[in-house]
């Protein structure tokens, strides 16, 4: 037996090695408990350090075209992982395949039932009708691989990944990166009128024109301080003899220097604020574009994108990653991202995806940075962009309210561009990591199916007087004493009845429960658009142990939508209409469409291409990689 101690160059500081990993675990071995067992191969290896990132929505047979087309062709990108490591044709997620559900599975090992994390958005019993969990920040009944890492003795990060928000101590690594909340300020779209504007002598303009000033102000809530005000000015930077504004000059307020971009560049904005609830102040930033210039008006069209921060712990961690590649950039404006619409009141296609580039290139940063910089065995990192691109732009289909043949071919282009970004995201990780000491698992939590049509199931029950509604603020809302409730989440929903009893305030008796679900059901189940029903399968609790579904937590009825419909469990609006967004998740797993990914390099690992894995499969395969068995619950989760 082989233990791979060579060193041909590694990051600065000497890494400990704990006791407890000086163990070879053979990638047979760990194969055995995934997929099938082989024989051969090369020597017994451990690995070092695991990093397993996350592309969200990244669907295998998205991945699978990309790698055939070439979309993607480096060879330390996915095609590179395809040829040079193990995959899996398919990587077959648990129900429903929502987000804040297999990421928990993917990190657990356990279907959702397993982990109590049952949809991105749930009831739990013993609470009131109309309060809800969310996914992302409820602690799973199982055990973690951050916490089992840590737990025998290994250093753990976690980089935005869904479900490690740093809420609980079963949720936090020994240093890490939570998704960020609500931004400082949200973006906006300003048109900037040449009649209204000032003028200034600090910045030059050439053949005869006059700079152009403006001052956007931007309010910061309550905040220290509660706003701040950019300085906006076009010039004519070219001393060609033809008067035309061309460029566009931007500093902040209370700053002296200038940065000049021209017409469809970004600019970022970096200053300091203390928000409210912040103990101390931080870096925020702004990623901001010049959309149009009107050369011979001066009309400018500016995109002032949302104000954000990094969000990290320990601070001392926050504070050196932060230095190190800037504050937190915003995902894709999904608020201003009807670029198939009217380009007067929203984003364009290119700058849409320019967002989503910039969010990759800037996890990418983070994770080599970490991995330059700290200590770690195993690091958990994600991506987003992908899935919001999906989101908005999975035009596919005739049915679809934004479909033309024109906006199909431009969203088709846009997504294989994302996934040139993707590819590009993981050669940059390959080429941070060691190979021969070193494993890089690439997976994914879903793929998406287009959608043309949003069904709203609450709207559906309330009128047929199964919830009750009151007005509250103008808005229709779910009444405390409604008899039931649906709490959706992409294709998926759980209805919940309100059991005396059980629930707090509880107002539906046992003896009531039977026929008021039979009810629900029918409901539901006679939803239909453009001659398709909305509704796939509907489960009680008893039967959703099938698809693996069967906690506490779960709704008294569990509820998939067919591919094509998606669910709002909004009351404003009719019960059904085509939806003004394209792309979902949440159908039921066993559509291949919702398949993730499986890609793994590194470590000795193989060159081994499998049919198909399960999602559950994974955390027990790194804990082996990283010299521990993973799966027992620990006395202290048991009983949750």
């Amino acid at each position: 037996m082989t233990l791979w101690f060579k060193r041909l160059r590694y990051h600065q500081r000497m890494r400990h090695v704990h006791a407890s990993r000086i163990v070879a675990v053979g990638i047979a071995g760990a194969l055995c408990l995934a997929f099938a067992c082989q024989s051969g191969g090369p020597p017994e290896v451990r690995a070092e350090r695991v990093v397993m990132v996350s592309y969200d929505s990244l669907g295998a047979d998205l991945a699978w075209q990309w790698i055939s087309d070439p979309t993607v062709s480096s060879p330390d990108g996915l095609a590179g992982m395809a040829q040079e490591g193990f995959s899996a044709e398919r990587l077959r997620m648990v129900d429903p395949t929502l987000t804040a559900v297999n990421h928990i599975s993917l990190a657990a090992g356990r279907n959702a039932a397993g982990t109590g994390v049952v949809s991105n958005s749930f009831h739990r019993q013993d609470t009131p009708i109309t309060e809800w969990v969310s996914g992302f920040n409820a602690s799973s009944d199982a055990e973690t691989l951050w916490t089992a890492a840590r737990r025998n003795g290994l250093r753990v990060g976690t980089l935005a990944w869904p479900g490690a928000d740093a809420g609980a101590l079963d949720r936090v690594g020994d240093f890490g990166v939570v998704w960020p909340g609500p931004p400082l300020a949200r973006s906006e779209l300003v048109e900037f009128d040449p009649e209204v504007a000032e003028t200034t002598g600090e910045v030059p303009s050439n053949d005869g024109l006059a700079p152009l000033l403006w001052r956007l102000r931007f309010d910061l809530s309550s905040a220290t301080p509660s706003n701040q005000e950019l300085l906006i000015a076009l010039v004519d930077a070219d001393p060609n003899g033809r008067p035309r504004y061309d460029a566009v000059a931007v500093r902040l307020a209370d700053e002296d220097d200038w940065g000049y971009v021209g017409e469809m560049e970004w600019v970022p904005v970096e200053f300091e604020a203390r928000a409210e609830g912040d103990l101390r102040s931080h870096l925020y930033g702004a990623w901001c574009k010049v959309l149009h210039i009107d050369r011979f008006t001066g009309a400018l069209r500016f995109y002032r994108g949302e104000i954000n921060r990094l969000h990290a712990y320990p601070d001392a961690f926050e504070d050196r990653l932060t230095e190190a590649i800037g504050p937190w950039p915003g995902e894709p404006d999904r608020a201003v991202a009807d670029w198939w619409l009217d380009l007067a009141q929203g984003i364009d296609l290119d700058t849409f995806i320019e967002q989503g580039e910039r969010l990759d290139r800037y996890f990418d940063r983070m994770t080599e940075w970490v991995l330059a910089e700290e200590d770690a065995d195993l690091l958990l990192a994600y991506h987003s962009s992908l899935d919001v691109y999906q989101h908005a732009s999975l035009i596919t289909e005739d049915l679809q309210w934004a479909y033309s043949p024109g906006r199909a071919l431009a969203a088709s282009e846009g997504l294989k561009r994302m996934g040139r970004s993707i590819d590009r995201s993981v050669a940059s990780l390959w080429r941070a990591l060691e190979p021969e000491r070193d494993a890089l698992v690439v997976v994914s939590d879903h793929g998406q199916i287009p959608i043309f049509e949003v069904v709203r199931p609450n709207r559906a029950l309330a009128d047929a007087g199964l919830v009750r509604v009151v007005e509250e603020d103008g808005r229709a809302r779910v009444a405390p004493d409604t008899p039931m409730v649906a709490v959706t989440g992409g294709a998926f929903l759980h209805l919940y009845l309100n059991l005396a009893g059980r629930e707090p305030g509880g107002v539906v008796t046992m003896a009531e429960a039977p026929e008021l679900l039979r009810r629900a059901a029918r409901v539901l189940a006679d939803l239909e658009a453009e001659g398709r029903p909305a509704v796939e399968k509907i489960y009680t609790r008893g039967e959703a142990a099938s698809v693996g579904l069967d906690h506490p937590s779960s709704g008294d009825l569990v509820v998939f939508l067919t591919p094509g419909f998606a669910a709002d469990g909004g009351l404003d609006g009719p019960v059904l209409e085509p939806s003004r967004y394209y792309g979902q998740h949440g159908f039921l797993a066993s559509h291949d469409e919702v398949c993730g990914v499986l890609f793994a390099r590194g470590a000795g690992i193989k060159k081994k291409r499998f049919g198909e894995a399960e999602a559950t499969s994974v955390a027990p395969m790194i804990a082996r990689w990283l010299g521990f068995e993973f799966g027992d619950v620990p006395e202290s989760k048991k009983g949750r």
